[in-house]
Formats: structure tokens, C-alpha cells, sequence
């Protein structure tokens, strides 16, 4: 519950804080500053202002010296009340409350972001083969140095300067071996369908990159020569005399290296669904002469398929190899998991290897039974499994926190406000349900599994934004709605006359009632849905 107070209680009194404050900056007077609607619980006065906390925490206002248009206050300058004051004085008030709001992401997100002392460097950990990274002839284990002559030290510079370069040619300065290069890279244009059904398909560039290395996991012929020397099915290969492997075609060489000396490998088990390898040992394979190793990649070798998933629905069994996803080659299964999540609403194929045989799947990863505000999620996760290892870069210091914040603050920030209004203009024109739209009880779901401090900023964030544009349309009684009104004095040159304000308010009234019946209606359906899944019923 207190959550839930908390999101409620900044969200709104930021919002009634820049009525307040920029009220104030103009002269206008302001009578009563309210957190909440209904009879006072607690409060005080500080000059002609009463601070109130009110019994009903599901909105607030500002009460304004002269917000009465049929009772103009007398014996005061107008310009001291709120609709008697100049026709931009008004304006700029109403414009305070989403302003703030708006603005609140960014304050939200800045300090956390600016604490954050350590990021990964920018060094290539792993690769996608046959992408535009793997193609201009970057290799795991290179250091970005620049792009363009900017100098490049943490992989979100890399990100930056990728994700803003769709299809543009960018000239790369990197370190292999000690010893520095230039390559031409080209990202390729990606774009990110997650939204596609509001509208929104956002293009970035992307190389198919990652800092993250990925060693190779294996499985061995029963009776060979890997088997014998103690390298087990879905090991990971980590090393080999010492030097770190980052792929395939780093053990490929070490296996080859085998044939005419002794090769001392590092190997560890892997577990299923768990990236990290579990303790390491060392082998000795070699020399095989013309023996074959008995070694293979299995890096993308499906050892479950859960049921009832679009994995199993596809026809996915274990041990089926994937080769490629929508006809891309696979060879990570980072790669793979990024290109469904890119775009899940799109039904997607695999390309698998069984025994001998390769096939054509496909794999859908839309829920049957999502609908429009139902409690169950829109995509379901593929539920096919894999035996991986992941070695996460270290980390290096942040140099430069500060930049660091306004970039990682300002994208999510832009990300938010493209999505809440893709939404909205879903929902005015169709592509949207209402049944979308929650109430009360979804802020109170949002706040209370919101477990991390970063991830409770963030929903806040997206419900500011939320408060932000949904106050700014143009229906009576909502900011839009008095922004509509001086709009149209500003045309006429005389305010609205009384039964054009009483009939603008009774319109406003009606809407919001029906707005809030439908929202309740919603989160009771939603509430009750997730009860009927749970229970059976």
C-alpha cells in the first residue's frame, strides 16, 4: 500500500506543484495547495495559503484567488487572480501541471543513473556471424577505440553511436593484438515492431554485437578422442593453453593445434537455464595425428522444449540444432532471443538441423488467449531451452557519469513519451482497446511489483508521462480543456459565455465519469480474470 501512496503522492502533487509554483511566479494568488479531493486530514496556513493533505488520495488541485468567472473578486488587482489575470498568465499556469509532469522522468532517472561508477568497456565479446560487425571484420576481443573520430570507451558510446547510424557507413578505429586499425562498418536497419500495433516501429542501427563472452559449448562422439581425454556433452570450452576462447573459430584453431602437439584445455559444465559455468577443470587432447577430435558445436542444440510453448507447438524437439531464425543464420543464442523479441507480434521461422534433415518451423509467439485488457501477457516466451555460458565483461570506471545519466536519461525518457502517446492516439483511433486502459487498481499492481529502487522510478516515470498527455487533451474540466477555452477567447476576444462553460463542464463531467466507470470496469474484469486463472474457475 505504501507504494502505492507514494506513486500517487508524487505523481500528483508534482503535477498541482507547477500550477502551484509558476502561480506564484506571475503573481497570481493561490488560496489552497491540495494533495487529494474530500474533507481536510491535516494541513496549516503560510500567508493567504492553506496547505491541505485531503481523505481522498486519487487527485489534488489548486484553489486560485478568483477562479470564479460570475464572481470577479473585488478590492484586488486582477492580475493577482487566476481568470481575470492576462490571457498568457493563464495559459502558462494550466501548462505548469503536464510540463512538470513531463519533466518528472527526467528527474526521476537522472540521480541513479548518475551514481552508476562502473559500465561495460567497449571490447566485442561476441558476434553475430554473417552481420554487419562480423562482416566488416570485427573479431571478438577487439577495443572500440573510435566512430567517426569520437573517441569511444564504454559500450554504451558504442550503442549510441550505432543505434543512431541505420544503414550509414561509419568508420571504426579499434585495438587487436596491441596494435591499432580503421574498418569501415555499415549497421544495419533494424526496426523494433514490439509496438507496431499503436503505431510506433522506432529504426535503429545495429552491428550484432555483444560485450559478453560466449565460449563454446560442445557435445562429444561417444568414443572419441575429446571423450577419452574427459571433455563431457555440453561442456564449455573456456581455454586453450591458457588463452581464453571466444568462439568456434577460436577452438576450431586450438582442435586443429591438437593434431600435431598436446593441447591443455580449460573446460566447465553447463547447467540449463543457467548462463554462469559451473567450476572448471583442465584436459589434455593431442596429438591426434589424423584422428578427428570427436567434437562438435552445441551451441544452439535444444535439450528442452516445454509443453504447451510455441516451441512445442512448432514442432520443436530436443535435439534439434537451429541454424537460422526468419533466415538469418544463428549461431548465439543471444542473437537468436534478440530477434524474436524484436518483434513478437510477428510470426517468426526456425531453420533446425535433425539427424540429417533440415527443416523449416515456424514459431508464434502470440498468446491465443490474450485479449484487450485480459491478465494474461500478449507474448508467451518461446519455451524452447539450451545449454549456454555467458561470461560477462568486466566492468571498467564510469569517466563520465554525467554523460553518461543525460544519455541514458534522455533516450528512456524520449522512449516513454513515444509510447504513451502511440498509445493514446491507439486509443483515439482504434488500434487500441479500451479495455487497455486501467484504474486505480492497475497503478496499485504497477507500484507493488515494482520490487527494485530503478524499477519503481521507471514505472513512475511512464505514469507521469501517462498523467502528462492525458491531461493535455482538450476536454472541459482537464488542462487541455481550459487551454481549449482560452484558445477560443483568444479567438473571439471575450471569454465563453456562462452556458457555453456550463455546458463545456457538464461534457467534461460526463466524460470523465464514464472514463473512470470504464477504467474500474476494467481493472475489476482484469482483477477477475487473473482470480479465474488462478483458481481454475
Amino acid at each position: 500500500m505504501w507504494k502505492f501512496l507514494i506513486f500517487l503522492g508524487v505523481l500528483i502533487t508534482f503535477h498541482e506543484m507547477g500550477h502551484f509554483l509558476v502561480a506564484r511566479l506571475l503573481g497570481v494568488t493561490v488560496l489552497r495547495f491540495s494533495v487529494g479531493f474530500g474533507p481536510r486530514l491535516l494541513g496549516f496556513r503560510r500567508g493567504v495559503t492553506e496547505y491541505w493533505l485531503s481523505a481522498i488520495p486519487l487527485g489534488g488541485y489548486v484553489k486560485f484567488l478568483g477562479d470564479d468567472p460570475d464572481h470577479p473578486p473585488e478590492g484586488v488587482d486582477p492580475k493577482t487572480t487566476f481568470l481575470f489575470t492576462d490571457l498568457w498568465r493563464r495559459v502558462l499556469i494550466v501548462l505548469a501541471g503536464p510540463f512538470f509532469n513531463l519533466m518528472l522522468p527526467l528527474l526521476l532517472l537522472f540521480p541513479p543513473n548518475a551514481l552508476q561508477r562502473e559500465v561495460v568497456p567497449a571490447v566485442l565479446g561476441s558476434l553475430a556471424v554473417g552481420e554487419p560487425a562480423w562482416e566488416a571484420g570485427l573479431r571478438p576481443g577487439d577495443r572500440i577505440l573510435e566512430v567517426e573520430g569520437r573517441p569511444v570507451e564504454a559500450w554504451w558510446e558504442l550503442v549510441a553511436e550505432v543505434s543512431r547510424s541505420p544503414g550509414r557507413p561509419l568508420r571504426f578505429r579499434i585495438e587487436r593484438a596491441g596494435q591499432s586499425m580503421e574498418l569501415p562498418v555499415t549497421p544495419k536497419a533494424v526496426q523494433l515492431g514490439g509496438l507496431r500495433d499503436i503505431g510506433w516501429v522506432p529504426q535503429v542501427g545495429r552491428i550484432e554485437a555483444s560485450p559478453n563472452r560466449t565460449p563454446p559449448v560442445v557435445t562429444v562422439d561417444a568414443d572419441g578422442p575429446a571423450a577419452r581425454a574427459g571433455i563431457r556433452d555440453f561442456d564449455t570450452v573456456l581455454a586453450a593453453n591458457g588463452t581464453p576462447l571466444w568462439g568456434i573459430p577460436d577452438l576450431e584453431r586450438a582442435l586443429a593445434e591438437s593434431r600435431q602437439r598436446p593441447v591443455t584445455f580449460e573446460v566447465a559444465p553447463t547447467q540449463e537455464d543457467q548462463a554462469e559455468p559451473g567450476p572448471s577443470r583442465t584436459v589434455v587432447l593431442g596429438p591426434l595425428g589424423d584422428e578427428a577430435p570427436g567434437i562438435s558445436d552445441a551451441s544452439l542444440v535444444v535439450t528442452r522444449v516445454d509443453p504447451d510453448s510455441p516451441a512445442h507447438r512448432s514442432g520443436l524437439e530436443v535435439g534439434d540444432r537451429i541454424l537460422a531464425l526468419d533466415g538469418r543464420p544463428m549461431s548465439d543464442w543471444a542473437f537468436l532471443a534478440q530477434g524474436l523479441a524484436r518483434d513478437p507480434g510477428v510470426p517468426h521461422t526456425l531453420e533446425v538441423r535433425r539427424g540429417t534433415e533440415s527443416r523449416i518451423l515456424p514459431l508464434d509467439l502470440r498468446n491465443p488467449e490474450w485479449k484487450p485488457g485480459s491478465a494474461s501477457p500478449r507474448w508467451l516466451s518461446p519455451g524452447l531451452h539450451v545449454r549456454r555460458a555467458v561470461l560477462e565483461a568486466p566492468q571498467v570506471p564510469n569517466r563520465s557519469p554525467l554523460r553518461y545519466a543525460w544519455y541514458q536519461t534522455t533516450t528512456r525518457t524520449h522512449e516513454i513519451l513515444m509510447v504513451t502517446a502511440a498509445g493514446l492516439f491507439g486509443l483515439f483511433t482504434g488500434k487500441v482497446s479500451l479495455k487497455e486502459m486501467g484504474g486505480p487498481l492497475m497503478i496499485y499492481d504497477i507500484a507493488a511489483t515494482a520490487h527494485a529502487l530503478e524499477d519503481f522510478l521507471d514505472r513512475m516515470a511512464w505514469l507521469s508521462m501517462s498523467l502528462a498527455l492525458l491531461n493535455l487533451l482538450p476536454i472541459p474540466v482537464l488542462d487541455g480543456g481550459h487551454l481549449l477555452m482560452f484558445t477560443i477567447e483568444g479567438v473571439r476576444r471575450r471569454p465563453v459565455g456562462p452556458r457555453g462553460r456550463q455546458v463545456a463542464n457538464w461534457f467534461g463531467l460526463a466524460f470523465l465519469l464514464a472514463l473512470m466507470v470504464l477504467v474500474f470496469l476494467n481493472d475489476i474484469e482484469r482483477k477477475w480474470g487473473l482470480f479465474s486463472r488462478l483458481t481454475g474457475g
